[in-house]
């Protein structure tokens, strides 16, 4: 009976939690700033950079992102860079005004890393600000600075659009 009653109240806080939720999805365009000293290769170029985004706020202040990021190639000499990020990170927004909003993200990014015809990966740390403008109810605009911290540096900025449900 204890069992039955955890798992009805369980489900209950779960679905007031996602009739609340907003999920948003989004494509962004920008530019990677990338910074390489790794395996001796020195690299400090900038290309373009695009992302495709999906999440939910759980609440208005607090949810979940994970994206993609192509975050471009860099070469030097001899040597060819190309460059990409799967990420998952926790956001924390703040809303200014109704339909404007500011917000932070840390999380991990999976990444991989083509030098000529070998290929690196590995996981890092990844965080990042931004501001979101709402607009027809079920629209949104990004701007946002992202910091991917491998054994590259790599900071993007990006503007967007997306939907949210």
């Amino acid at each position: 009976m204890k069992t039955t009653l955890r798992i009805a109240l369980s489900a209950a806080l779960l679905w007031g939690t996602a009739s609340q939720a907003e999920v948003f999805l989004g494509a962004g365009i920008g530019q990677s700033d990338i910074d390489d000293s790794a395996r001796g290769v020195s690299l400090n170029e900038s290309d373009s950079a695009w992302k495709l985004y999906g999440g939910m706020m759980a609440t208005e202040n607090f949810g979940f992102e994970a994206g993609w990021t192509d975050l471009g190639d860099a070469s030097s000499g001899v040597v060819d860079t190309e460059t990409e990020a799967f990420y998952v990170a926790g956001v924390a927004a703040f809303p200014i005004v109704e339909n404007f909003s500011i917000y932070g993200k840390l999380g991990i990014a999976l990444w991989d890393q083509d030098i000529n015809t070998v290929s690196y990966d590995g996981e890092d740390l990844m965080y990042g600000i931004g501001a979101k403008y709402k607009f027809m109810d079920q629209f949104h605009a990004i701007l946002e600075w992202e910091q991917y911290d491998a054994d590259m540096q790599t900071s993007v900025i990006t503007v967007g659009a997306g939907l949210q449900f």
